[in-house]
């Protein structure tokens, strides 16, 4: 196991960059056109009309098309791990929680700008006998003239790991019975279709209410390439000195192809492979943290309609969710209250998340809050104060 030491330094390092620019993330679309948003959306499964129609859009509030409220991470993604790349510490990343507040939505063709900071290093949590560390990592996303769309906080867990050691996820891909696939498809066609422009009023909410439940798998290697594709990240050359040269000048991200031996495969390419995801430490490909997170808050713009607003949302990501794994996610109303932004008054809703796997282990838990319209009255946005 990478000593304890190499932990450590890492931290020592890492915190040298708290509230500067994180080194590690590169920016990805800087403007919400249409083929970003469709990336997205496919990524996610996600068919509303209100994300996909040009059509639809012209008759919608926004008079125009709009992008589902994770669209954001497209433009950079909040899961910087610092000096993470550095040097060749031992260590593999994970995003285990994620923190949002959304300002205004995401109009076709809006221009989106960013900053990344790094915004916390410390020790974290162990992963069974591993001590760990914790990297937070913030988003401002504006659009180019200042305007704040949202604010991003990511959660990464630094882990101890080197090809040979006790793996970190020793899960194989799950086999499923005659019994779970006749269950899950009885799950799949009891999806509810979106509200779309159905208006859900904040006085026909109730606490206590449940969200339909939206079901998630099983993954396949497709939807794990698709989520690759919406983030436009610049990626690696896949083939000779080039590819080299990418890989020497990141040693953090630098590892052992298990299969092959080649000493220079790039660690972020492991997670979707079959083969090499064993030097992150698993026997099966692993779905990022992000796209989880968006999977999940996907039950929540389902059920509110067009006319709703997701204001907030604060998961954490546990355990993991695998290749051929399938996610359930379920929803609460656990309180219905006014919120004043400014000058403003808001029709809020919190809603309770919670998702499962196969198995019954927890992959998302945590809340989001709502803005619903009333009959008369709608959501009034930018949110509060429209600049930072």
């Amino acid at each position: 196991m990478a000593e304890n030491g190499q932990l450590k330094e890492f931290l020592a390092d890492s915190k040298k960059l708290i509230g500067k620019e994180a080194p590690d993330v590169a920016n990805g679309i800087s403007v919400a056109d249409w083929t970003s948003i469709q990336k997205f959306c496919a990524a996610l499964g996600d068919v509303n009309p209100l994300y996909n129609d040009m059509a639809a859009g012209l008759g919608n509030v926004y008079n125009t098309l709009i992008g589902p409220p994770g669209i954001v991470l497209s433009a950079r993604t909040p899961n910087s791990g610092a000096a993470y790349e550095q040097k060749d510490y031992g260590l593999r990343k994970f995003t285990v929680g994620v923190s949002a507040q959304w300002e205004d939505v995401v109009r076709l063709g809006e221009r989106i700008s960013n900053s990344l900071k790094v915004t916390g290093v410390s020790e974290g949590e162990k992963w069974g006998s591993r001590d760990t560390g914790i990297i937070e990592s913030t988003a401002k996303y504006t659009t180019i003239h200042g305007g704040a769309i949202a604010e991003v906080k990511g959660t990464s867990a630094i882990v101890p790991f080197n090809i040979g050691e006790e793996w970190i996820e020793d899960r194989d891909i799950h086999q499923y019975t005659d019994e779970e696939i006749a269950a899950l498809e009885k799950d799949l066609d009891a999806i509810p279709p979106h509200r779309g422009k159905v208006p859900l009023y904040w006085s026909s909410v109730n606490e206590g209410d449940k969200l339909p439940t939206l079901v998630k798998g099983p993954v396949e290697y497709n939807s794990m390439e698709l989520w690759e594709v919406a983030m436009a990240q610049p990626t690696t050359a896949s083939l000779g000195p080039v590819a080299h040269r990418q890989v020497l000048s990141r040693p953090g991200q630098r590892t052992v192809n298990p299969t092959t031996n080649w000493p220079y495969w790039y660690l972020e390419q492991t997670f979707k492979d079959l083969l090499s995801v064993r030097a992150l430490g698993f026997r099966s490909p692993v779905v990022r943290g992000l796209q989880r997170f968006s999977l999940a808050t996907q039950v929540i713009t389902n059920w509110m309609g067009d006319l709703g607003f997701l204001r907030s949302a604060s998961l954490s990501l546990p355990n993991h969710f695998l290749y051929g794994d399938t996610m359930w996610v379920g929803g609460e109303v656990i309180r219905k209250y006014n919120e004043e932004v400014g000058d403003a008054k808001y029709n809020a809703v919190e809603v309770k998340l919670s998702a499962k796997n196969q198995l019954g282990q927890t992959l998302v838990e945590g809340t989001g809050v709502v803005y619903l319209p009333e009959k008369g009255f709608m959501v009034g946005l930018p949110i509060g104060n429209p600049w930072w």
